[in-house]
């Protein structure tokens, strides 16, 4: 059941009518939009900006914010704004840049209100997708394949687990969603640093018992797609920076130092390791991930959230009383746009298994 309209690269851009049967909306604006089931117990919050900080339309009020970052003072924005494009890093640590003072009142004004339907004191849960929103920017050198950066399809299983979610909460509750496309689990959870430990490992073995064969149907595809655009991203790093070295390329570009950490990472999740940092290297690895299963769940594996936790400050909002706890999974974005259901009805057995 497709609850909201997503472009072909699994963009956000609005609800479709059925949803709207059961929930209500409670702000549309270009960056952002929010609904409300009608008894109130559940909240649906997708981005429609771009994550990336130059990808903009200032006078359509679009503007690049990343909403799982902290909101920066305006000499930061500013220092940020001017080393764009080349000074931009994928895991900077602030939301937004900007270049005149006017600029920076507009988007910290966003980036509040965004947060304003986060923080509360009333039970609900709150279903995000922050980054689901398109970008527009096109390829160049610093980002060669930016649709791929969008958390494609994301906005959709929010919206799912949102208008599916039949049990009343007590709390307030955040589960923040995206999409990966490394080679994880289907669901990969962060515990943004708050979440217990034990009771998370508890949930991950019963959720996979559960769902393991049923997610094995679609593991073909997905490592398949998996393979093709590693080597895409890959070969065009290799190309551009003459290396695949973690270390190497850290002097020359963090985001793809970053990128091939992670890919060397998420191999390993499927005992595979790579120690020669070349393309036929990771070709060779690739090529034998044919016969092995896709986890249904992983924790802390490939995201703990804990930067992002700390970004917002969520713990210091949890002590305040303004929100009770918060889960981050990264999913699968091909399970997301094939599976759907099977998704959102993976996500609220988490959530059912982890908050009750």
């Amino acid at each position: 059941m497709k609850l909201v309209y997503e472009d072909e690269y699994g963009a956000y851009s609005g609800v479709r009518p059925e949803f709207l049967k059961k929930c209500l909306p409670r702000e549309i604006n270009p960056n952002f939009e929010v609904y409300d089931t009608t008894d109130g117990s559940s909240r649906f919050i997708a981005s429609k900006c771009s994550r990336i900080p130059d990808d903009e339309d200032l006078a359509a009020g679009r503007f690049g914010i990343d909403f799982m970052r902290g909101k920066p003072a305006l000499a930061e924005a500013l220092d940020y704004g001017a080393s764009l494009p080349q000074g931009y890093q994928w895991l900077s640590d602030i939301a937004f840049a900007v270049r005149t003072s006017e600029e920076y009142v507009k988007k910290a004004a966003v980036w509040d209100s965004f947060y304003s339907f986060i923080w509360s004191s009333v039970p609900q849960v709150i279903w995000v997708a922050p980054h689901s929103g398109s970008i527009n920017r096109p390829p160049d050198d610093i980002k060669p394949f930016p649709k791929l950066m969008i958390d494609a399809f994301a906005a959709g299983v929010a919206a799912l687990c949102a208008f599916n979610e039949k049990s009343n909460t007590s709390e307030r509750i955040m589960i923040s969603i995206h999409g990966t496309g490394f080679l994880g689990a289907v669901l990969n959870l962060g515990d943004f640093g708050v979440l217990n430990a034990d009771k998370m490992e508890s949930v991950e073995k019963k959720i996979e018992i559960k769902y393991h064969k049923k997610v094995q149907k679609l593991a073909r595809e997905f490592k398949q797609d998996f393979c093709l655009k590693t080597l895409a991203i890959l070969g065009n790093i290799n190309l551009m920076r003459g290396t695949l070295n973690p270390e190497e390329l850290s002097r020359l570009s963090i985001d793809d130092s970053t990128a091939v950490k992670l890919y060397v990472k998420s191999l390993k999740l499927y005992g595979r390791e790579i120690k020669v940092f070349t393309l036929d290297k990771f070709k060779e690895v690739l090529g034998s991930l044919d016969t092995v299963e896709i986890p249904a769940i992983s924790i802390n594996y490939l995201y703990t959230a804990r930067k992002a936790g700390t970004l917002i400050k969520l713990s210091e909002k949890i002590e305040k009383g303004l929100l009770s706890s918060a889960l981050l999974i990264e999913c699968s974005k091909l399970y997301m746009a094939k599976a759907p259901e099977l998704v959102a009805d993976i996500i609220l057995d988490v959530k059912k298994e982890l908050f009750s």
